[in-house]
């Protein structure tokens, strides 16, 4: 399924970013028409308005001469108020025959518009219609406002005034022009922001996914180009550690292979060399085959150590909350439960080994793993010590935390090694191993036993004077619940 989604094309952000440009363009448009729209309904409005008044004065003007045929004065009449009115005029009977025009061109013709109709036939006192004429290879509008000559309650005629609307058609056309030139230079200043924009997006996230590809395939020292300080570079700070820290654990994984077959391989090849010496070897006396033997253990014992450690180690990593169980435990049986068996190993060595309580109360902890933790730590003061020398293992209340500290005046461990004593399979001395049989996990172990309780373990030394390794744990369950 994996490889299935990795393979299937993806939808391009550009193209989504297309359709949202398109959106918008269409958005656009429909609003510069509707605007346009809106535009030219309102100035016609004002100028229906305007025109409907003035015919409206000249048909209550003309009506005595219209009814009484007074010709001459009809024409100089329309003829004045045409040109005021910068229009025509005409005057039709009830039949909508033309009695006048202002222009002396439609004398006697039948006029059929609509609003002439409406008006003649009673439906309303005023209307108004818009024609297009054409002009040569130009068209142009005008408008058509009439009004009804009424002589005692009764239509007998209509008055028209013909304007021209081409003002108001050109005015509108030449808004929606400039409404479409600001549109479409908007739109390309859009488009050229929202590319860049969008580039700007897709160039990191290209590099992230080139990384991402390139540490799928195993290729961990893949880094990518962190530009800036916004989401994007921390998206790009983010990936990048989180890089780093593949990186480094598979580096661990190798060195801890590595070490472990190293550390396996030293007893298995002291084993070998001492078994071969016995079997190639003729008369060999049962002293030396006792010391062989006794070696051949003791090379035994080392890889058991160093198995069950990594077995610890391994079950500890993978430890889960869970899992971990804390109770309640007395620091006083817990440290002598400790102690108690160790305390004879000291004496064989003529060291001597103190307890120093200055806290007695509880400690909520897994009791065994803290126990093995404080014994590993008593072990090497014991081991790394001198004869006649002293051990002091204690604990004390400091800072809302209970310390337990475990003091020697053994070697001490020079300051540049402190940083490093609690990796994995670090030795301050290569040569320590081979003398004492440790595995170099003890100290790891140490620490990841403490920090599942929540803790921190600390170390004080001086080469030649001693050492002392305190470890910090919350006086409260709850302290460590938080952590």
């Amino acid at each position: 399924m994996d490889t299935i989604s990795r393979n299937k094309k993806p939808t391009s952000i550009k193209w989504r970013f297309l359709s949202f440009v398109i959106i918008l363009a269409i958005a656009f448009f429909v609003a510069i028409v509707m605007t346009s729209r809106i535009l030219e309904s309102n100035l016609l409005e004002i100028r229906v308005f305007d025109s409907a008044q003035k015919v409206n004065d000249i048909s209550t003007a003309v009506t005595y001469d219209f009814v009484n045929h007074n010709s001459q004065s009809l024409y100089n009449y329309a003829v004045s108020q045409g040109l005021a009115a910068n229009g025509r005029i005409l005057l039709l009977d009830s039949s909508g025959i033309v009695q006048l025009d202002s222009y002396s061109r439609l004398n006697g013709t039948k006029m059929g518009n609509l609003e002439i109709y409406e008006v003649l036939e009673g439906d309303s006192d005023v209307s108004y219609g818009y024609h297009r004429i054409r002009n040569g290879d130009r068209d142009s509008w005008t408008l058509n406002s009439v009004s009804a000559i009424i002589d005692e309650s009764k239509t007998v005629g209509a008055a028209v005034l013909v304007q021209s609307i081409d003002d108001v058609v050109s005015g509108v056309n030449s808004v929606r022009i400039r409404y479409i030139i600001i549109y479409l230079v908007s739109l390309a200043i859009v488009v050229i922001l929202f590319w860049l924009i969008i580039n700007r997006i897709l160039s990191p996230l290209k590099s992230l996914q080139e990384g991402t590809e390139a540490i799928s395939e195993g290729d961990l020292n893949k880094r990518v180009e962190v530009r800036g300080r916004d989401e994007l570079a921390s998206l790009g700070n983010s990936f990048n550690e989180m890089a780093q820290k593949l990186e480094d654990v598979d580096r661990i994984r190798s060195e801890f292979v590595s070490n472990a077959s190293h550390e396996l391989k030293t007893p298995l090849n002291s084993m070998k060399i001492l078994t071969e010496s016995i079997l190639y070897e003729d008369n060999v006396e049962e002293s030396v085959y006792k010391e062989f033997l006794g070696d051949i253990d003791h090379e035994v014992d080392r890889m058991t150590n160093l198995v069950n450690d990594m077995l610890l180690m391994t079950r500890l990593q993978n430890m889960e909350k869970k899992d971990l169980v804390f109770e309640e435990v007395s620091v006083i049986s817990l440290l002598e439960e400790v102690v108690g068996p160790l305390r004879r190993i000291a004496e064989s060595k003529e060291i001597t080994l103190k307890e120093e309580y200055g806290y007695t109360g509880n400690v909520s902890c897994i009791s065994g793993q803290l126990q093995h933790a404080i014994q590993n730590l008593i072990e090497n003061a014991i081991k790394y010590n001198h004869e006649g020398g002293s051990v002091t293992v204690g604990t004390k209340e400091e800072n809302g935390e209970i310390v337990f500290f475990i003091d020697d005046d053994g070697e001490g461990i020079p300051e540049a090694e402190q940083e490093k004593i609690f990796e994995r399979f670090y030795r301050v001395s290569k040569s320590r191993a081979r003398e004492t049989g440790g595995s170099g996990l003890g100290l790891y172990i140490v620490q990841t036993i403490v920090r599942l309780h929540g803790g921190r373990i600390t170390l004080e030394s001086a080469e030649g004077e001693g050492s002392t390794f305190y470890i910090h744990l919350p006086k409260k369950g709850n302290d460590r619940e938080k952590e």
